[in-house]
């Protein structure tokens, strides 16, 4: 954890104790304790929606899940607070995952409608399963807060309430800064690059739905019982864009952005209570001015401003670079593996973009795949890597049938890619964007990740020495802090390639690196495709640049028309009539193969 989020965490602990001593009267304790409950929603919300990008407007759903589980808990079968509010983050749990299976197939504002639809239907059965419910009449003689049996005092259940926001606030915390934190914000700035590198997209976003979930039916839980009554009419759509408003007006992706956002939305009303009819114009207009002038949040912008006045170091610290494995071989160090495909075959419809491909990449050589614009490479690329899903045929590594696996779990098996275009993590350091390519390696759980336990640190600890000497491997230690985006290009293609290093692949899988390379550039990729080859990858190298095919590959097999028309060493393909005429339109030899255009 940074100096400044310690200072962060010590500021709101501070803020937390001295509230009850300030507050004058019952009312303004209660009004805390709300912004309390608010803050826990709005913590846990910011984990969908500023890590993986998800916006849901049926929060207020969730809440009232966890409401009435809680208060149903209490009323029939006299839970105390801490039974009812684990009971009420189960059943929220499971609607989570409910509410997260919708992303396999839909995203933005069509997710939206889905959460709002959710939101509508829980509204709806509340008040229509009177017997359970209460109907529209409610619940009410929801029992004090008690734990154990032991009841407690306003101050008591205050002090649960911040130390359970204090916690869940350093959970998020914890959660964003470990590899579950770097996955979601990978899959959400480029879900296809995110699953070639072994992340499985789909368990991420349920992963962040199930704690936006939690922490809101925890607090539902906590409502009821600080209510004491509820009914159907407290939890509307308008509640639901409160709490994503607080998200947003803190800072998304910010440590203590939602609790700020969470302050001040709780607050505002009670200020502008003074406009009368014009209050929610009043406050419509503050959020619309704040959201045009800070459009990144009050911290976010804050944030941003103090990097743009103190720019940090772009490269890496003596400590780090002391510390690193310096070297491909200690960095990406894989087990040569061969590949075989057999009779591959992709279609689109009626169209037949790859045919029966059978080839054979052979454990630590360089097999260069070429052909004409349209031949298929880029179906080949994709089917092996798990994109699309083979037609007919099959494919493997050293055995291993892979055909109709996922793209992540191909991944996690030892292919790792580059693409045509490249897929960089635009929003995340060059170095973060390594450290993601090396998910795969670690095994620490989710509980670790949240208590930051010593094989949390050690793990996190050894990926990043790896990762630090990729970045020296391929020359980018002096961009290590630097936003990927900004990279010129050719070094977005270094950085590309030693992302895919980063999971230590057993066949590396490169799709035109050379693409808008100059010549220097390219010379130097062509050393480290050797380089990589020498250490025991397997490179598999799908390229239009003739010169560096020549220079580095041990095998080259052609592709036209979705077919394989010859295979063999660089010097015989050149020559061979079908490949000539693949590339001229003519089967009479126009001098030298390497004289093709890239």
């Amino acid at each position: 954890m940074s100096r400044l989020h310690a200072l962060g965490f010590l500021a709101l602990a501070a803020l937390l104790v001295a509230v009850p001593l300030t507050a004058d009267n019952e009312y303004e304790l209660r009004l805390f304790m709300l912004f309390l409950i608010y803050g826990l929603i709005a913590v846990g919300l910011n984990v969908l929606v500023g890590l993986t990008g998800l916006v849901s407007l049926g929060q207020a759903g969730v809440f009232a899940l966890g409401s009435y589980a809680g208060a149903i808990l209490a009323v029939r079968l006299g839970a105390d607070l801490i039974t009812a509010s684990l009971g009420a983050a189960a059943i929220a749990a499971i609607f989570g995952v409910a509410l997260a299976y919708p992303t396999v197939r839909v995203r933005g504002v069509y997710l939206a409608v889905v959460t709002i639809a959710f939101g509508i239907i829980v509204e709806n059965v509340a008040i229509e399963w009177s017997a359970l419910t209460g109907g529209t009449t409610g619940l009410s003689g929801i029992p004090t807060p008690n734990v154990f049996g032991y009841e407690l005092s306003g101050y008591g259940f205050y002090g649960v309430l911040a130390a359970t926001l204090l916690l869940a606030t350093l959970a998020a915390h914890n959660l964003k800064d470990s590899r579950y934190g770097r996955a979601m914000l990978a899959v959400s700035q480029s879900e296809i690059a995110a699953r070639s590198l072994g992340i499985d997209a789909t368990a991420m976003r349920i992963l962040a739905f199930v704690a936006a979930a939690v922490t809101a039916g925890v607090a539902g839980a906590f409502y009821s019982f600080l209510n004491a009554y509820i009914s159907p009419d407290i939890f509307t759509f308008s509640d639901s864009v409160r709490f994503l408003l607080m998200v947003i007006l803190g800072g998304a992706a910010t440590t203590f952005g939602p609790v700020l956002g969470a302050f001040v939305l709780t607050y505002l009303p009670e200020y502008l209570q003074d406009f009368q009819l014009w209050q929610k114009f009043a406050y419509g207009a503050l959020l619309l001015t704040v959201m045009f002038v800070l459009p990144r949040g009050v911290l976010g912008t804050a944030g941003f401003v103090l990097k743009r006045l103190r720019p940090p170091a772009r490269g890496l610290s003596a400590a780090d670079m002391e510390m690193a494995r310096v070297g491909l071989p200690a960095a990406a160090r894989g087990a040569t593996a061969e590949l075989v495909t057999q009779g591959l075959t992709v279609r689109f419809g009626g169209l037949t973009a790859l045919s029966a491909a059978n080839l054979r990449v052979k454990g630590g050589e360089i097999h260069a795949l070429i052909g004409p614009n349209g031949a298929g490479k880029s179906t080949f690329v994709n089917a092996i890597s798990g994109v699309y899903q083979p037609s007919e045929g099959a494919f493997g590594i050293d055995g291993e049938d892979l055909t109709g696996k996922r793209q992540h779990q191909i991944a996690r098996l030892g292919l790792s890619r580059t693409f045509q275009n490249t897929e960089l993590f635009g929003d995340l350091t060059v170095l973060e964007n390594v450290l993601v390519g090396g998910q795969s390696r670690l095994s620490y759980g989710l509980a670790d990740a949240l208590l930051r336990t010593p094989r949390r640190r050690r793990e996190e600890r050894d990926l990043r020495a790896a990762a630090v000497g990729l970045l020296a491997f391929v020359d980018l230690t002096d961009h290590a802090k630097e936003a990927a985006r900004h990279l010129p290009f050719g070094l977005q293609r270094r950085l590309e390639i030693a992302r895919a290093l980063a999971a230590r692949p057993r066949l590396l899988l490169l799709d035109e690196p050379a693409a808008g390379l100059t010549t220097q550039e390219i010379g130097s990729l062509a050393d480290m495709i050797r380089k990589v080859a020498a250490a025991g990858v397997s490179v598999l190298l799908i390229e239009h640049h003739v010169d560096l095919i020549m220079a580095v590959a041990d095998t080259v097999t052609v592709l036209d028309y979705g077919q394989v028309i010859a295979s063999d060493r660089p010097g015989v393909v050149q020559n061979d009539p079908r490949v000539i005429e693949a590339y001229f339109g003519s089967p009479v030899a126009h001098g030298d193969f390497a004289e093709v255009p890239a």
